[in-house]
């Protein structure tokens, strides 16, 4: 015979953040990307940045200039759109609590408007200071010792009631890893317009991109764009702004042409 196993509050929340995603129509597209010269000033900057962090600060400069990936649609009481001033990502990560590993998320405000080292602090933070002591962590705990029925109640608020919140909570776009020990995933399930998968390991230059987006908001030519746009990012200012972290002078570098998705 089976058993009946409650839900840990980890699962609880991942939970809650699925049940969300599942209503959204959610359509995906993925690439390559050609990043050879980013991957060299990478290894020569200090300290050293996460391609995390690399590419949330490109695709917030790009969402900073296209105003559908701060929109989020809002179905109550008539469907209608939602735009937030500023872009605010919300990055997946696996820490260990009381002898769970669980999803947590990370939320990093305007990452378009600091520095590389700031963004990398932060990040450091997330994934190494104590659970406990990350004010952010502690109140999703929180939350997810809530009844379920109150959870629901306060996701559908928050997603259909009072969106001006929604930024603050659960981010204008997700991040997470789009794949582990060379398998790739086809999407993310998220509660994000907008998610974007990043390789972790970047092989002789190339990185795998997964974009998923909320198909109410973002049309396929217009998701292949941005994935365009975030990849000239990469090769154009953020690719300068490691070059001064290494010590190499930005006008020395050789433009680049090559585009990737």
């Amino acid at each position: 015979m089976g058993k009946r196993i409650a839900l840990t509050n980890g699962r609880r929340l991942v939970d809650d953040v699925i049940r969300m995603a599942s209503r959204i129509p959610i359509a995906s597209i993925s690439g390559d990307w050609e990043l050879e010269e980013v991957a060299k000033l990478r290894r020569m900057a200090r300290p050293k940045i996460s391609w995390n962090v690399l590419v949330m600060k490109a695709y917030a400069a790009v969402a900073e200039q296209e105003p559908m990936l701060r929109q989020g649609y809002v179905s109550f009481p008539w469907g209608h759109l939602y735009e937030h001033h500023q872009s605010v990502a919300m990055m997946t990560m696996s820490r260990e609590y009381r002898g769970e590993e669980r999803l947590l998320f990370a939320r990093f405000n305007e990452p378009n408007n600091h520095t590389l080292v700031d963004l990398q602090e932060q990040y450091d933070f997330f994934r190494k200071a104590p659970v406990e002591e990350i004010k952010q962590f502690k109140h999703q705990i929180t939350f997810a010792k809530c009844p379920s029925l109150l959870r629901r109640f306060a996701w559908w608020t928050l997603f259909n009631v009072w969106p001006i919140k929604r930024a603050f909570h659960m981010g204008t776009f997700g991040m997470s890893i789009s794949g582990h020990r060379g398998m790739y995933g086809s999407m993310h399930l998220g509660p994000n317009t907008t998610t974007i998968g990043v390789d972790p390991m970047p092989r002789r230059g190339v990185g795998r991109v997964l974009l998923t987006f909320d198909h109410r908001v973002v049309d396929g030519a217009p998701a292949t764009e941005v994935v365009f746009k975030v990849h000239r990012m990469l090769n154009t200012a953020i690719r300068q702004e490691l070059a001064r972290m290494a010590g190499v002078h930005p006008a020395t570098l050789q433009p680049l042409e090559k585009k990737a998705a």
